[in-house]
């Protein structure tokens, strides 16, 4: 309560488009609510979804004093208060609880829940011995082991405790070949197929440094994982599909950061000290500017994830061939790529309960930066005081032109979100194949930014451990399996997924030119966003304003206005900012 300057203001306004709402805004600890007087609904708004916060000058007509907040999932609420005084507290309150100095401080530490949840075992959702045992490791697929090298993360800090790499390669050569890859993040098995034991493995890219160095560890880790299964099938059923039985190794960089990063010692493997074992690809997840979804071509990234997707998912189906993945620091386009294609290979990531155990594996357990990438810890330079400015507007691009070359901004982005309106446009061109409904990954994204569970906390599983997250928050599967009829799919065929009878039909090929927006994630109708108007077969994109990163062209309102505290609000924030200055975040 040290940090609340003021906790009530009555007699305030907020605008909902046409229509103007006199209620009482209430401050706490972790969030904001606007009662209207005789309504039972009340509008919530978690500090750590707050994107911008601007106090301006009275209003010549009103007298009333702005504060308008804009948040990460596309509302915008502007208030006006009555008092110059109270705006000034409202606003400092604000700040001081949004930009924290530890995650320690968000609301899952303290989050209670009204009604104690019927499903707990959130935090037991993964096991990696039974999840890669399900993928028959240590079972059926004896060329594989569990290692625990790092069970102390001191071999690598941001990969998971336990790892799963070729029988033949001992702990000393995992030691030497780590080395060899950015943030020791060397070669391991992410997902081993059903259908012919192929494999999908991930790292970061290699030091090989400007003289072209080369690693003999990294070199025999990387033949070991290609013996694993040697695949003899019919060159004729290959060329059916343009593949080949070429291993294949998959640089998710663009070019232009893989370029920069060879003159800071990284690289992409030489392949004449990898002969005769593998295929390189680059998947074109090019970096632009998004500072408007109108010119951020959008669809077309979703197109080309899916499309890099394909080759993968083909090849390791198909092709029988093994596949390895690495971008820069492979925490995500590795991610993305890996969790898109293993959903696409195996039904089981399509269940309710795996899709949580994918999540839990591809991106909790091996150190996607949730933290960094969702903004969890805001900063001073998103709160803008306008007052006595020339112009509100000018005020606000000049700061905001200023906070966009921070390092702390350039880490926030949209990985993540990419990869579920991946799931979106598979789940849509596939309704019968997905248990869980489009109303699911709504939720999880924007638990992302709630902080109101543990879940996506931190940036890697030994910081959840340093910060007790595991013991001292919930987990947001507690919270989706104790509600889960609310996230089921009506239209779920599990009968089409059974692998005794499915042949290929258990996995999916989607179709990168048949995207779509998202309008749930955009707080809009689809019919507002998915026309006949197709430009070179996408949609026509969004239409922004040109003062701000995230308003609509729409009046602003507040949306759904069920409580926050009971784990709804189910709307998806979107960043839009210059990735250019991040080899390592995705556009």
């Amino acid at each position: 309560m040290d940090f609340l300057k003021i906790t009530k203001v009555e007699n305030v306004t907020l605008e909902k488009g046409q229509v103007t709402t006199i209620g009482t805004l209430h401050l706490t600890t972790h969030q904001m609510i606007f009662r209207q007087p005789y309504q039972k609904d009340e509008i919530w708004i978690p500090y750590p979804i707050i994107h911008t916060v601007e106090r301006r000058s009275s209003t010549a007509d009103t007298k009333l004093w702005p504060l308008i907040i804009r948040c990460r999932d596309f509302k915008t609420y502007p208030f006006f208060i009555q008092f110059e005084q109270d705006s000034i507290d409202v606003f400092d309150t604000i700040q001081k609880l949004t930009c924290i100095d530890s995650i320690s401080q968000v609301y899952a530490f303290d989050y209670i829940p009204e009604k104690e949840f019927s499903s707990s075992d959130g935090w037991s959702v993964y096991d990696v011995y039974q999840e890669y045992g399900r993928m028959g490791v240590g079972i059926t697929a004896f060329s594989w082991r569990f290692s625990t090298v790092n069970r102390e993360y001191t071999f690598c800090e941001t990969y998971p405790h336990t790892l799963v790499v070729p029988a033949k390669i001992s702990d000393t050569v995992l030691h030497h070949a780590s080395k060899f890859r950015s943030k020791n993040r060397l070669p391991v098995l992410s997902y081993l197929h059903w259908h012919n034991k192929a494999s999908i493995t991930r790292s970061s890219q290699p030091m090989v440094g400007l003289k072209k160095n080369r690693s003999i560890q990294d070199e025999k880790l990387i033949e070991a994982i290609f013996r694993t299964n040697v695949p003899s099938l019919p060159p004729g059923l290959l060329s059916v599909y343009g593949s080949t039985q070429t291993n294949l190794i998959v640089d998710a960089r663009p070019t232009a950061n893989a370029i920069a990063n060879a003159a800071l010692g990284a690289g992409s493997e030489n392949m004449e000290h990898y002969k005769n074992l593998i295929q390189t690809a680059e998947a074109q997840c090019l970096p632009i500017k998004k500072q408007n979804l109108d010119k951020s071509n959008w669809l077309k990234h979703i197109s080309t994830l899916l499309e890099s997707c394909l080759i993968i998912i083909k090849n390791v189906h198909i092709a029988s061939s093994h596949v390895l993945i690495h971008c820069s620091d492979g925490w995500d386009r590795t991610t993305q790529l890996t969790s898109i294609s293993i959903l696409c290979l195996d039904p089981y990531y399509r269940t309710f309960r795996g899709f949580q155990v994918l999540v839990e594996k591809e991106w909790v357990s091996f150190g996607h930066k949730f933290s960094d990438r969702s903004g969890h810890l805001s900063d001073e330079k998103y709160f803008i005081n306008s007052v006595n400015a020339n112009a509100a507007n000018t005020a606000f691009n000049t700061v905001q032109s200023k906070f966009y070359n921070q390092s702390h901004v350039r880490e926030i982005s949209p990985v993540f979100q990419q990869f579920l309106d991946c799931v979106f446009q598979i789940l849509s061109q596939f309704p019968t194949r997905f248990e869980f409904n489009e109303k699911f990954l709504i939720e999880l994204h924007y638990h992302c930014y709630s902080c109101q569970f543990g879940t996506f906390l931190c940036n890697s599983e030994k910081e959840r451990m340093d910060y007790k997250v595991t013991t001292d928050t919930y987990s947001v599967w507690d919270y989706f399996n104790s509600n889960k009829s609310d996230f089921l799919n009506p239209l779920y065929d599990g009968g089409a997924e059974d692998k005794e009878d499915m042949g290929n039909n258990g996995v999916l090929l989607p179709d990168e030119k048949n995207v779509k927006y998202w309008a749930a994630l955009f707080n809009k109708q689809d019919d507002e966003l998915n026309n006949n108007d197709d430009i070179e077969g996408f949609t026509t994109p969004i239409r922004w304003k040109s003062d701000s990163p995230i308003s609509r062209t729409e009046s602003p309102g507040t949306g759904d206005s069920d409580s926050w505290k009971n784990g709804l609000k189910p709307f998806s924030p979107l960043k839009l900012m210059n990735y250019d200055d991040n080899p390592d975040i995705v556009p």
